[in-house]
């Protein structure tokens, strides 16, 4: 029995044997083709991650200027009420002190409501006026603090974007690498001159080598 399995394989044909170079190269072509499709799935994860970061950072930075542009609209008008009640302020006191009554009384129907009601309480002191301003003020500009932290952290979002779009685009160039990896070996693979699918082969594990080290240096999207 065993020598008619010895016997039977003598019977195949040297051209129908697999020959080493061959066991290498279909190797080689399975080992390409999974790292070429890893390479392209973390490509499409980044490319995942870049667009998520991107709509993030856009979001963020149209909230931040509406913020801002609000804000920017109350100090304008704070600062005209503001400067319109200091003007109307000295004419109500000066006609307060000449005793003009009917003018000083037409002045304080101008005045803001905040200083009427102070002015109503003690004429001589709008502290509690001026702190309803100061309080006031500090809102705005509290708002326009959260609109430049709205504005640094879009950055952020957009920084994340451009590196993820970066290492994308590195795995998409090892995908490509992987492609002319299954091309070379694709021509070593046929019945070619036994120099020529030799060349070929080196070919193919020198541009695998290269694209595997590259690959291995770009940060993982996981």
């Amino acid at each position: 029995m065993a020598e008619d399995t010895i016997k039977g394989s003598a019977d195949v044909p040297e051209h129908e044997k697999a020959t080493k170079l061959e066991i290498i190269i279909t190797v080689l072509l399975g080992i390409s083709t999974v790292l070429g499709a890893f390479a392209a799935y973390c490509s499409a994860l980044w490319g995942g991650e870049m667009q998520t970061s991107y709509t993030q950072s856009v979001t963020v930075t149209n909230h931040g200027n509406t913020i801002y542009l609000e804000a920017l609209s109350d100090l304008n008008s704070f600062e005209v009420n503001d400067m319109k009640d200091d003007i109307i302020y000295s004419q109500w006191k000066d006609n307060t002190e000449k005793g003009d009554v009917e003018d000083a009384a037409y002045f304080f129907t101008k005045l803001s409501p905040g200083l009427q009601k102070d002015l109503a309480d003690d004429p001589k002191d709008v502290s509690e006026y001026d702190k309803e301003q100061a309080a006031a003020l500090d809102s705005i500009m509290a708002r326009m603090d959260e609109s430049d932290h709205m504005n640094d952290s879009a950055k952020v979002l957009l920084n994340k974007g451009n590196a993820a779009n970066k290492f994308g685009d590195d795995f998409t160039l090892c995908t490509v690498l992987f492609t002319v990896v299954l091309f070379f070996l694709g021509l070593a693979s046929l019945k070619t001159h036994s120099a020529m699918q030799k060349t070929y082969v080196i070919l193919g594990v020198v541009i695998l080598v290269l694209s595997l080290v590259r690959m291995v240096t770009i940060p993982f999207p996981f």
